[in-house]
């Protein structure tokens, strides 16, 4: 029960933001006293952060226990990548994402976005959608990484054999031209691989750590992917190389003061953009 709790306040949080401990006690039906426990066995697990009577997810939240350090690395480059990225869906579109901080960023910054499909091999993913009438959720079947709240395994790659896909968003452990796309888990690249084979338009979303570099598992060369956001902390050199090797490369800039509010585009980041935050 108290797992089937968490996950419900987990959601509740997703939705609102913040809340008071009154509003979970009424809406999970249970006392005051449990919710204050939940939620303080919650934050001691790094899931949220309590407030005086209140309290909200971390941003973007840490679903991925045993990755948490990483997740917490690049935070404003992996905001700003992920703000980006929103500038090319619009209404309509049948996406797919898989897990990791910077996809979970996005995920949250298309909730404000209206008739989206969205294919996920990642339960953080889905619960960031969850629950909007706007958007339809797919979630693939599969077998949940031990190391992570990814779903893998055959069941996971089957599912996505009959599934079109416009775009799909995908994270890395590395990204150069001569490897290609890797990531660090060997399962998550065979999900990695049958999102590529399902979409028309495969793009990478990489924070500028992981350009040049190679991860443990090759999940395909350069060219079938059809496009990469990074930040302007990329190196020149490491751009240059990718383009020249035909990659399309979009630099995500910062906003002035350095940070990017993970949510909801306001009206100063959508002027931001228009007028040329985002380096073709």
């Amino acid at each position: 029960m108290t797992s089937d709790r968490r996950l419900k306040i987990i959601h509740q949080l997703a939705i609102h933001h913040e809340m008071e401990v009154e509003e979970l006690s009424s809406i999970l039906h249970v006392s005051p006293s449990t919710i204050r426990r939940e939620l303080s066995l919650m934050e001691t697990d790094g899931l949220l952060v309590r407030t005086h009577g209140a309290a909200h997810l971390r941003l973007p939240i840490d679903y991925d226990f045993p990755y948490a350090n990483r997740a917490a690395k690049q935070l404003d480059e992996k905001r700003a990548i992920a703000l980006a990225a929103t500038q090319l869906v619009t209404p309509g579109m049948t996406l797919a994402l898989v897990g990791g901080s910077t996809c979970t960023a996005l995920a949250r910054m298309l909730r404000p976005m209206d008739e989206l499909t969205i294919v996920t091999s990642a339960i953080n993913v889905a619960l960031e959608l969850q629950g909007q009438s706007t958007k339809h959720v797919i979630v693939t079947g599969g077998t949940l990484n031990r190391n992570s709240y990814e779903l893998v395994g055959s069941q996971a790659i089957g599912s996505l054999e009959n599934i079109h896909c416009q775009m799909a968003f995908l994270g890395a452990s590395g990204m150069s031209p001569e490897y290609g796309l890797s990531m660090s888990d060997e399962p998550e690249a065979a999900v990695g691989r049958a999102l590529i084979a399902s979409t028309e338009r495969a793009v990478v979303l990489a924070d500028h750590t992981k350009l040049g570099k190679r991860g443990l598992v090759r999940v395909c060369p350069l060219e079938q992917t059809s496009l990469l956001i990074t930040d302007a902390r990329a190196a020149p050199d490491q751009l240059m190389l990718l383009r020249r090797a035909g990659l399309e490369v979009i630099v995500a800039e910062l906003p002035t003061g350095g940070n990017v509010a993970l949510g909801r585009p306001g009206k100063e980041s959508r002027e931001r953009l228009a007028e040329g935050q985002l380096e073709p």
